[in-house]
C-alpha cells in the first residue's frame, strides 16, 4: 500500500465513521439508559485503574454521549478537568448538553480522531472506553495518545472480547451478512470485536509506548425487555447497521428485522427479555 492510497483509505474509513455515528447520535442518546445499564460499571473500572483522582487532568478518548468523561469530572472535581474528544460532532453536542444539565463545568468537549490529539494536553490520565478497536491503526491512536499524557501517567482502555464471546456485537452484524448477503468486513478492519483477542489490547497499548502493561477479562450483561426492543436498538443505535439499511430498499431492512428478531430470540429468557452475556477486555499501561 502506498502513503498516498494509505491517506486516502484513511480519509474515506473517517468519512463514514463520522457520518454513521452523526447519524446514529440521536436515537444513541434515546437509548443510553439501556446501554449505561452495564456500562457504567466498565467507567467505574477504568477509572479505577487509571488512577483518576481529585486534581487531575483527563483525557477521554472516544468519549461519545460524554458519560465517561462526566464520571471522570466528578472524580477530579473541584480543581481537575477533563477533556472529551469524539470524531462526530453531533456526539460531542450531546456530551456537552448533558454536562449542561448536570451543572458540571469542568468537563470540556471537542471534536477530534484518536490518532491526531496533537495541541491537546499534557493530562494526568486517559480513558477510552470502547473506541480503540474502532480505529484504523489502534497502534497510532495509542501512540497519540501517550503523546499528551505526562510521565508516569496512566491509561485505561476497554473493547469487546471475540465474537464467539460477544453476543451483543456479533449477533447483529451475522445476521445482516446472511439476510443481506454482505460479504464480512477483513479480520483487521476497525469493528467492535477486532481487538477482542486475549492479550491484543495489551500490545496496542505497549506498541502505543507504554510501561507496566496488564489485561483483564470483565463479564458484562447488557439485557433488553423484549426482542422487538433489542431490535430497535441495533437497527436505531448502530452507525454500521444504519449506514448499510440506509443504502438498501425497504423491502431490505424488513427482511434484516424479521431476521434479526428471530436471532435475537434465541438469547430470550423465560420473562420475555433478552440478555446477552458478552466479553469485555480492559487493559492499563504507564507512560514512560
Amino acid at each position: 500500500m502506498t502513503a498516498h492510497k494509505g491517506a486516502e483509505e484513511l480519509a474515506e474509513w473517517l468519512r463514514a465513521q463520522r457520518e454513521g455515528w452523526s447519524a446514529a447520535a440521536a436515537s444513541w442518546d434515546e437509548w443510553f439508559d439501556a446501554f449505561e445499564a452495564f456500562a457504567a460499571p466498565l467507567t467505574v473500572e477504568l477509572l479505577a485503574r487509571a488512577q483518576v483522582e481529585s486534581g487531575l487532568s483527563v483525557i477521554d478518548v472516544g468519549c461519545g454521549n460524554g458519560v465517561p468523561s462526566l464520571a471522570a469530572a466528578r472524580r477530579v472535581a473541584p480543581n481537575g478537568r477533563v477533556t472529551g474528544v469524539d470524531l462526530a460532532q453531533p456526539m460531542v453536542e450531546n456530551a456537552r448538553r448533558r454536562a449542561a444539565s448536570a451543572g458540571i463545568a469542568n468537563a470540556e468537549f471537542r471534536v477530534a480522531s484518536a490518532d491526531d490529539l496533537a495541541g491537546l494536553g499534557p493530562f494526568d490520565a486517559a480513558i477510552s472506553r470502547f473506541a480503540l478497536m474502532l480505529v484504523p491503526d489502534p497502534d497510532a491512536a495509542a501512540r497519540s495518545i501517550r503523546g499528551v499524557l505526562r510521565p508516569g501517567a496512566r491509561f485505561a482502555a476497554c473493547v469487546w472480547g471475540t465474537a464467539p464471546e460477544v453476543p451483543f456485537c456479533a449477533i447483529a452484524p451475522a445476521t445482516m451478512r446472511s439476510a443481506l448477503g454482505i460479504e464480512p468486513a477483513a479480520e483487521d478492519a476497525p469493528g467492535p470485536t477486532r481487538l477482542g483477542a486475549p492479550g491484543r489490547l495489551a500490545d496496542v497499548l505497549r506498541a502505543g509506548g507504554f510501561s507496566d502493561v496488564a489485561e483483564a477479562t470483565l463479564r458484562v450483561e447488557p439485557r433488553f425487555e423484549s426482542v422487538e426492543e433489542a431490535a430497535r436498538f441495533y437497527c436505531e443505535g448502530s452507525g454500521t447497521i444504519r449506514r448499510a439499511l440506509d443504502a438498501r430498499a425497504a423491502a431490505d431492512r424488513e427482511r434484516f428485522e424479521s431476521a434479526l428478531q428471530r436471532a435475537l430470540s434465541a438469547c430470550r429468557c423465560d420473562d420475555g427479555s433478552v440478555v446477552m452475556p458478552s466479553t469485555v477486555r480492559i487493559a492499563v499501561g504507564r507512560a514512560g
